[in-house]
């Protein structure tokens, strides 16, 4: 295991890795889309106002999404122009109760963790899976308007519950290879694998601190973004 930050980006908060490009993309409470090689080797930088909290792509599109920290905000990126494209704010509402998802202070509190989930029968391509870290902390499906909205985007909708049995839900990714989502529970420093219904098939003990990132790589290495500093980056000697 390695910090590969050679960059020293400050506060990390998501990272995933670019099947089209080869590199791993950070952002940063501090609002920068940070472009990295494998080794860390810094590629690019784009300032993007917000506390960023959150990053994922769409394979099929090379676009990134990133969640915007107490807004509750989607941001649709595009790595080759380097810009936000469009803005899809989540509703928090689900099940007729107008304030499911509540937010009662400023930050630490709100959507968390994010994974997008492709989909070739979706009429979207593909929903989300999001993190709650708080009142309450769950998991939750969200659909949007990917390809249904125009240039400015619209708004972003739960759509089913998986789970409200976890604790604090800081990072997440999706494993297209074994259909399972690999979610980091920061308090108790466990990685959960776990069906797209929530169930929990395995838990291991999770290395690093104040884990708010995760992504791995085809080469079968894993990326870790510490909101206290650093990119770690370690074998997967897990089953597969």
């Amino acid at each position: 295991m390695a910090d590969i930050d050679q960059k020293k980006i400050v506060e990390p908060s998501g990272v995933c890795y670019h099947p089209l490009r080869g590199t791993i993309f950070v952002v940063g409470d501090q609002g920068e889309v940070d472009e990295l090689r494998t080794d860390g080797t810094p590629v690019s930088a784009v300032p993007v106002s917000g506390d960023l909290e959150e990053i994922t792509v769409d394979p099929s599109t090379g676009l990134l999404y990133i969640l915007v920290e107490a807004a509750d905000i989607i941001l649709e990126f595009d790595p080759v122009q380097g810009e936000v494209r469009r803005r899809f704010p989540v509703e928090r509402s689900f099940g007729g109760d107008p304030s499911f998802l509540r937010v009662t202070q400023p930050f630490d509190n709100g959507l968390e963790s994010m994974a997008f989930i492709p989909s070739a029968t979706h009429p979207e391509g593909g929903t989300f899976i999001v993190g709650n870290q708080e009142d309450p902390p769950c998991l939750v499906e969200v659909e949007v308007p990917l390809r249904s909205s125009g240039p400015a985007g619209g708004p972003a909708k739960i759509i089913r519950v998986l789970t409200t049995e976890i604790q604090d839900p800081a990072a997440m990714y999706f494993d297209a290879q074994t259909g399972l989502l690999n979610v980091v529970c920061d308090a108790p420093n466990v990685l959960l694998e776990m069906t797209l219904q929530g169930k929990v098939v395995k838990s291991y003990a999770f290395p690093g601190n104040d884990q708010e990132g995760v992504c791995r790589d085809p080469d079968g290495y894993i990326y870790i973004a510490q909101d206290s500093g650093g990119i770690l980056k370690l074998r997967d000697l897990r089953k597969r």
